[in-house]
């Protein structure tokens, strides 16, 4: 749910240049999803040298952005961001080597294919649940020997090798193995 703006603290503060926070901020996740590096580092510059609370925030926000907006376009880009924002904490706030990793986690988030599809998701989970009563679904191959009803239906190590344990998409050229091994084992015990 978006924050009303009377609640968010950011509407009352001010950058060291006179921009209102809340529209820094909204900008800087704007201008990475549309690919504009440069306004983007300019606008994580503006937070990272205003306070340590702004450089928080510019931290949050990429790490956010990282899958709220790049998503599946790179499911590596949370690693990435997270490592930069770690390295950070060796440096002092604003220093030129924590607005190198900013600016650095900046270009390479407005680099890459954006991809919003989990955070479409989310929203459309939340409202389904919320709102209108959706629930998940149990299915009958997940009642397995780690179930109590599964227990209870007499599901043992065979049941779970052949049906919960099945796997989708399988990576095509897998290893079958060791499931091979284990299946005819099984069979032979009994």
């Amino acid at each position: 749910m978006p924050m009303d703006a009377a609640q968010d603290p950011w509407t009352r503060v001010q950058t060291r240049h006179g921009f209102q926070a809340d529209e820094v901020i909204s900008a800087l996740q704007k201008e990475i999803r549309r690919g504009h590096s440069e306004n983007a580092a300019l606008l994580a510059y503006e937070m990272l040298s205003s306070s340590a609370e702004l450089e928080a925030m510019l931290w949050r926000r990429l790490k956010i952005i990282s899958v709220e907006d790049i998503g599946w376009g790179e499911p590596q880009a949370p690693v990435l961001v997270l490592a930069l924002d770690r390295m950070r904490t060796d440096f002092g706030p604003a220093s030129v080597e924590s607005t190198l990793l900013a600016i650095h986690a900046v270009r390479y988030l407005a680099s890459l294919p954006k991809d919003r599809s989990s955070d479409e998701m989310a929203q459309w989970i939340r409202h389904q649940v919320d709102q209108a009563g959706l629930r998940p679904a149990i299915p009958d191959y997940a009642l397995d020997v780690h179930t109590a009803r599964g227990q209870e239906m007499g599901r043992g190590r065979r049941h779970f090798f052949e049906q919960a344990a099945q796997l989708a998409p399988e990576l095509p050229d897998r290893d079958p193995t060791y499931r091979d091994r284990l299946l005819q084992m099984l069979e032979d015990e009994g």
